[in-house]
C-alpha cells in the first residue's frame, strides 16, 4: 500500500497574449487625464490524436508519496526485510523511516 499527499497535475500548455495601451489626453482648460488598459487572453493549446482534441501538456506533477507498507512472506527474516526496504526507496525514493514492512501469515 502506497498513501500520498497530493494527486498527479496535469499542466496544460497555453497560447497567452498580452497588450497594453496607454492614452494621456490635455483638454482645453490644461487638465490632463491619463488612461492605461491591460489586456491578457489565455488559451489552452490542443492537439489532435486520432481524430479527438486534447489538451497539450506542459508538464506532469507526479503525487508525492509519504508512506509505504508492504506485506510479504518470509518478511520475519531480517535479511529479507532490509532488503525489501532498501527495494523500496530505490524505487520510490521514500526515506526507510517511512517504509514498513510486515510478515504475511
Amino acid at each position: 500500500m502506497i498513501t500520498y499527499s497530493t494527486s498527479s497535475e496535469v499542466i496544460a500548455m497555453y497560447n497567452e497574449n498580452n497588450s497594453v495601451s496607454h492614452t494621456s489626453e490635455i483638454d482645453s482648460e490644461g487638465g490632463t487625464r491619463t488612461v492605461e488598459e491591460e489586456e491578457t487572453k489565455k488559451e489552452v493549446i490542443f492537439t489532435d490524436e486520432e481524430g479527438e482534441s486534447v489538451p497539450a501538456t506542459q508538464t506532469i506533477i507526479n503525487p508525492k508519496i509519504e508512506g509505504v507498507i508492504v506485506t510479504a512472506e518470509g518478511a520475519s527474516d531480517v535479511k529479507i526485510k532490509t532488503n525489501i526496504i532498501s527495494a523500496v526507496e530505490a524505487v520510490t525514493g521514500v526515506p526507510t523511516h517511512k517504509v514498513q514492512v510486515f510478515s504475511m501469515n
